[in-house]
This record gives C-alpha cells, structure tokens and sequence, in this order.
C-alpha cells in the first residue's frame, strides 16, 4: 500500500480538499476521512498543505523538493477505494476568494468561449453539468487544459 497523507474533516460544515497540481477537488462530508498518495511507490513522497476555511490543498513533491511535483495522485476512502475528481461536489461552489461568481444555470454550454482560443484555457462543469467560473475569468477543473 503506498503511504499517504491522511484527511479528516473534523468541522461540521463540508471541506473541499484540492490535490495538485490539477487542482482535482474532493467534497468531505463531516467526520469523512481519505487518504491522499502517489499512484506509484518509486519514490519518496512528501507533502505540502495549505488550509483556508473549508478548504485544504495538498501538493506532493518527490523527495521534498518543490521543483519535482508529483503528477500522479489518487485519493483513497477509508476502505482504500479511489475517489473520482469531483467526489461529492453536487452545486457546491469553492470557498473564499477561489470562486468569485458562477455562470448563469441556464447558459448553455454552446455559448461558453471556445478553450482552445486562449482567453479560458481550463474549462470545468459543475455536478448539473453547468461551467464554474474562477478568479480572473478562468473555468477551474480539475484537469489539465488541452495541449492540442
């Protein structure tokens, strides 16, 4: 089993968890726990977490060092089950100053700017199938934007 980082949400209100560097959110319910690691043991794995109300980021670094960003990650539910990006996100909106307005629930994905073009380079729907919009105009997913 690969060693991790455990996260337990001890507040009474959800916790979003956001592991890097794609910025994949898992939702917490109260008292939820999971384990966030790499997805192989080639290497010595280190941590680091940021914590705002509601939410916790985690970046994993092979050997500590910050230039070497672990890219592949998972996180596990207490019986050691991989969650899927966006576990448990339903309508739920990022906390703080990470999301400062949705887009309308009735605009249709037609009319969102074509990603390819440079101007939103990451491009996210929400559990309805509805785009978030970040700081700065740009839709965070949790994925990587598209190289092609």
């Amino acid at each position: 089993m690969h060693e991790g980082l455990p996260v337990e949400n001890a507040g009474s209100v959800p916790l979003c968890l956001f592991v890097e560097p794609y910025g994949e959110d898992f939702w917490l319910e109260p008292g939820e726990a999971v384990t966030v690691s790499a997805v192989s043991d080639g290497s010595n794995v280190q941590f680091a977490v940021t914590v705002a109300a509601e939410l916790v980021s985690v970046w994993l670094f092979e050997n500590g060092d910050p230039d070497r960003v672990v890219s592949e990650s998972q996180v596990l539910d207490t019986s050691g089950n991989p969650l899927e990006c966006g576990h448990q996100r339903y309508d739920r909106r990022i906390p703080g100053p990470f999301l400062r307005r949705a887009v309308k629930p009735d605009e249709s994905l037609t009319s969102m700017p074509d990603t390819n073009k440079g101007d939103r380079p990451w491009s996210t729907l929400n559990a309805s199938r509805q785009p978030v919009e970040a700081p700065g105009g740009w839709t965070s997913t949790g994925s990587a934007p598209s190289s092609t």
